[in-house]
């Protein structure tokens, strides 16, 4: 019996070894290292943002300002079972529902839902055949593009930086304070992985696959059109170094993809479905409209300390998108001689398209959300906040997460 049972050990030893062997060889290839680091941040946000939402556990249920088919639909999430009670149904709130009109009912059922394009419903759509109810269809969908996006943002961080920023940058994408879009029910992981995908294959010089996915991000968000400047630009760097027009002019139709699709998307809903077109849907049902950026930044201050506010959005919610703006700017022009032109100028773009962004009270709107998609942002933290400094500034992302986190369970706007 002892022999039998020291032989067993023995065996047990042998197979651990083998495995820390086996893992060790593994962990010398940089894919690796990068699926296995995108893992492990993707079940450290998971878990955390699931562990606050328990507060459904000692909190009564905050009622829905959707529609009945909404109510009715979250009504039936906290009362089928525990598990879509305490981790499904607290991810049911504003653009989700959405996402989920459109993914089960089609664009009929609401035309203002015209202003979200299809890409990310019609994989929900997909999903769902094997996953129920479609909100764990959505979900999955959201967690599987965020652990590619973080896969793919270390990829192109050690590419441009080293490893060791490449690691820092996917720690500050997952203390961020809205972090939690990314496995939510939302469009924000899909298009960080389409998006950082497109600058991937522009450094490859793959014109045609960065078109294609230009045109997959317009799909998933109308911001997806700007990816059209750094493929312009990366092809004008291309006739410098290479003084091969030709080939410029073969490869300038990448930039056309996007465009192609939003426009295709765009005439379904004018004429298909026959109803305003996406743009004016955003005027005229969400009293959103565009604006210079400081009209924005002023509007929001005005909110914040004067109480300005005609929405159900909380007021501190303004001073976070001018501090997290004003902090995204002094960032980028730290960095912007150490990345690559054309992602410079498609993150300040991107930033004005954000920042131009107006509500009823002339204020920002779900800025420091947009600010996710803003991947650069990240590399510079990791550059630049170090020392004590990233101990404080850890510490206050994660606290106001969670605050964040909790408003948002309680149907209000925080991004």
């Amino acid at each position: 019996m002892e022999d039998f049972t020291t032989t067993r050990l023995n065996y047990g030893k042998k197979i651990i070894k083998n495995f820390i062997e086996k893992y060790n060889t593994y962990y010398e290839n940089v894919y690796f290292r990068a699926i296995v680091l995108s893992l492990i941040a993707f079940l450290c946000l998971r878990i955390f943002t699931s562990s606050v939402l328990l507060i459904d556990l000692i909190l009564p249920s905050p009622e829905p300002p959707y529609s009945e088919v909404t109510q009715e639909i979250l009504t039936d999430l906290e009362q089928q079972s525990g598990f879509t009670r305490l981790f499904l149904a607290p991810w049911y709130r504003w653009d989700t529902a959405r996402y989920l009109e459109i993914a089960d009912f089609g664009y009929d059922f609401n035309f203002i839902n015209t202003v979200w394009p299809p890409l990310y419903p019609f994989l929900i759509k997909i999903f769902n055949f094997l996953f129920q109810p479609s909100i764990l269809a959505a979900i999955i969908v959201s967690n599987l593009f965020f652990i590619i996006g973080l896969f793919l943002t270390y990829l192109l961080t050690k590419d441009i930086f080293n490893e060791e920023v490449a690691k820092k940058s996917i720690f500050f994408i997952v203390i961020f304070p809205t972090s939690f879009f990314f496995v939510a029910g939302y469009t924000e992981s899909m298009f960080l992985a389409i998006s950082v995908a497109v600058f991937l294959l522009l450094r490859k010089k793959k014109w045609l696959w960065a078109g294609i996915l230009s045109a997959l991000a317009t799909l998933t968000r109308i911001q997806g059109l700007l990816l059209v400047i750094p493929i312009f630009i990366e092809l004008i760097r291309e006739i410098i170094e290479q003084k091969k027009l030709r080939r410029f002019f073969i490869h300038l139709i990448s930039c056309s993809y996007a465009p192609f699709a939003y426009g295709l998307y765009s005439l379904y809903v004018r004429f298909g479905l026959n109803t305003n077109w996406p743009w004016m849907v955003l005027s005229s049902n969400w009293e959103q409209h565009f604006g210079m950026p400081w009209e924005g930044i002023i509007g929001s201050l005005k909110v914040f300390f004067l109480k300005m506010i005609y929405n159900d959005n909380p007021g501190p919610v303004y001073l976070i998108n001018v501090i997290f703006s004003l902090f995204t700017i002094y960032l980028l022009i730290r960095i912007r001689k150490r990345i690559p032109l054309s992602l410079s100028v498609y993150c300040w773009v991107m930033l004005l398209v954000i920042l131009g962004k107006i509500d009823i009270n002339n204020a920002l709107v779900s800025t420091i959300r947009y600010l996710l998609i803003l991947f650069p942002l990240f590399m510079g933290q990791a550059l630049f906040i170090k020392g004590k400094y990233k101990l404080m500034y850890t510490t206050f992302n994660i606290c106001l997460q969670v605050l964040l986190l909790v408003v948002f369970y309680w149907w209000l706007w925080v991004g």
